[in-house]
């Protein structure tokens, strides 16, 4: 039976000071991984200004108490010049990158609105893709001819729901996370059969950013009862041990694949 043993590999997990990359990165060095940690300084939404803390610390510290190795990136991964430096410090823990988990996303942020069509301007579209779709694209692109060089490689995409059936109030998000859908098909489709590249479509999800929609006024984003056959959300730590199977040899005939992780839709 193949292994879902990843030690060893070096993974690099975007968007992993909370919520799911915080899982991800977690679970990762749980399977034996060595973990890049990577976050950007969070912005201060009522003021516009950055909090002055360090957001990687305490997932790289869980990491090494795993007995794995650990770096901390902190980085915006919609600047390329970032990006790069993101590589180069991967690169320096054992000189090879094997797994890359694009988790940084967004419904919403400091930089664009959610709201029904006729609400949104062409800045709030262009930002949510860019947030979405620019930050995943420019992460693949930069791994993956390392990947290619090293023969292997997996890269796991984090879409929605909202890019696979529409998106009433939330339709920028929506059309941003089918094109994370449609570029990570290309990129199996390109990549392969070096790069295994698959999507991961979540429903709802615990995350920290669910109280934020109460404090924002916007109580019908947060519903206490999805509509789903689980009757409840799905957590981080159950959609990161699906990121753990797609990213391990147990998953080696998976890609270009969109896994739909939301309970069991009720339409």
């Amino acid at each position: 039976m193949p292994s879902f043993d990843l030690t060893d590999r070096v993974a690099v997990v975007t968007g992993a000071s909370q919520g799911l990359g915080k899982a991800t990165a977690i679970a990762l060095a749980e399977a034996g991984a060595d973990i890049v940690v990577v976050a950007r300084e969070p912005e201060d939404v009522t003021v516009g200004r950055s909090r002055p803390h360090e957001p990687v610390a305490p997932v790289v510290d869980a990491v090494r108490s795993l007995g794995r190795r650990a770096v901390g990136v902190t980085a915006d991964v919609r600047d390329p010049e970032q990006i790069e430096r993101m590589v180069e410090e991967a690169l320096g823990l054992s000189g090879r990158i094997d797994i890359l988990v694009n988790v940084v996303g967004g419904s919403w942020g400091e930089t664009f609105r959610a709201g029904p069509l006729l609400e949104l301007s062409p800045h709030d579209v262009e930002e949510a893709y860019r947030v979405n779709v620019l930050t995943m694209f420019q992460c693949a692109t930069a791994v993956a001819p390392l990947m290619m060089k090293q023969g292997k490689g997996v890269i796991t995409n984090i879409a929605s729901r909202a890019g696979r059936e529409p998106s009433p109030g939330s339709a920028a998000y929506g059309a941003a996370k089918a094109g994370v859908i449609n570029m990570s098909l290309t990129m199996a489709s390109e990549w392969g059969p070096e790069i295994r590249v698959n999507v991961i479509a979540l429903g709802g999800i615990e995350t920290p950013h669910r109280p934020r929609w109460i404090d924002l006024d916007q109580p019908e984003r947060v519903s206490d009862t999805p509509d789903s056959a689980m009757r409840r959300l799905g957590t981080p730590e159950e959609h990161a041990a699906t990121v753990v199977w797609l990213s391990s040899d147990g998953a080696g005939y998976m890609t270009g694949a969109v896994i739909d992780a939301h309970g069991g839709r009720l339409r």
